[in-house]
């Protein structure tokens, strides 16, 4: 089992001017779409222009060159058929792909960019080559990434998070370690580590679509330090106790699959119950401690109704008719000028409810 050491300790890295065409975009980033890992340059780069604004870095590139206090990091692409060194960008794609993009009319065309502005021959020649801290493989570099993504100031989605602390278990770092090395005193990669373990374990065991699970990882997060919900999934009170690689027992995947569809919904035919995430732990939590109230959560959606359940039917039922007495008894002071049939008509149907429920409530007690 493999450990991280003090990974910045030791001669210190210099930087290096590299001729932008031998950089390429990291198809391996934490931060990419799923379904852009792993994909070519033109592909990183439509991804890249859509979704993670580059205007405004085109615009200050533009004007500004490129500032040498900002290398980017990145590590020796094995090329044996160039007979120059190329590289991989893992600390700084938005910016080299703003670049890229900047440099190249053929891509703006291609990617319909009408508004960026053209370029000084001063500044092209700036931005032609940039300044890089080189590392000689990735798996020297994971521990810079958490530190600055994980736990510093540059922090990553959650999901981003969890995706990056699997990669680095993945290739045998230890959560402790990690947790350590990064300064982690909440547990904080050992949790994310476990929702990455949970939509995993969702997806091999029942295929569900997990991408709303991904999409929403921070309700993940915040359900599962619930002691209620834990205990709903079978997972142990405290982290350290966790057996993460298969976080969930057998005897309570048909859990977890209920507690996926009560959280994220099932595709078109069942929506989620939450409306935001107080839901979770202002009722949520509560229902999932009552397996009265979990059934009927899971028969009716009824998030609401269901946490009504949640201290006991007869809890229920007295407050919904000490509720009903107390609007009725809101009425009876002007009811006198509302005298209208529909008025008497909505106070008949009162009557005969309160008549069906004394029936009932009598008959009850003399059985």
């Amino acid at each position: 089992m493999r450990k991280i050491s003090h990974a910045g300790i030791g001669a210190k890295r210099k930087v290096e001017y590299l001729e932008i065409e031998h950089i390429h975009l990291d198809s391996q980033n934490p931060r990419l779409p799923e379904e852009a890992l792993g994909k070519g340059e033109t592909k990183l780069l439509e991804v890249l222009y859509h979704e993670f604004d580059l205007d405004e870095l085109a615009f200050s590139m533009s004007q500004n060159g490129y500032f040498d206090e900002e290398p980017i990091v990145a590590i020796r692409k094995a090329d044996a058929s160039s007979r120059r060194p190329t590289y991989v960008v893992v600390e700084g794609n938005r910016r080299v792909a703003t670049i890229k993009i900047l440099l190249d009319s053929r891509k703006r065309t291609e990617l319909a960019i009408r508004n960026w502005p053209a370029l000084d021959p001063a500044v092209v020649k700036d931005l032609s080559t940039i300044p890089a801290i080189v590392y000689p493989d990735r798996d020297s570099i994971l521990p810079y990434l958490g530190v600055r993504h994980i736990a510093g100031i540059m922090k990553w989605d959650s999901y981003a998070k969890a995706r990056y602390i699997a990669s680095m278990v993945n290739v045998g770092y230890v959560l402790d370690e990690i947790q350590e090395q990064i300064g982690d005193t909440q547990n904080s990669a050992r949790k994310h580590y476990l929702c990455f373990q949970l939509i995993r374990q969702a997806k091999e065991e029942f295929d569900l679509d997990v991408e709303p699970a991904k999409e929403k990882f921070s309700y993940l997060m915040l359900a599962t330090g619930q002691g209620a919900i834990k205990r709903y999934l079978g997972l142990p009170t405290r982290s350290e106790d966790l057996e993460l690689e298969e976080p969930i027992s057998k005897d309570k995947l048909p859990n977890l699959k209920n507690f996926f569809s009560i959280i994220f919904g099932e595709g078109k035919h069942k929506a989620s119950v939450l409306s935001e995430s107080r839901d979770i732990t202002n009722l949520l939590t509560h229902v999932l401690a009552s397996e009265e109230a979990t059934s009927y959560l899971l028969k009716t959606r009824d998030l609401n109704a269901a946490y009504e359940l949640s201290d006991g039917e007869e809890v229920m039922v007295r407050k919904y008719l000490a509720y009903a007495n107390k609007r009725l008894e809101a009425v009876l002071g002007i009811i006198h000028r509302h005298k209208t049939p529909d008025v008497l008509e909505e106070v008949k149907k009162c009557s005969d409810t309160v008549e069906r429920l004394v029936a009932i409530a009598n008959g009850s007690r003399q059985k």
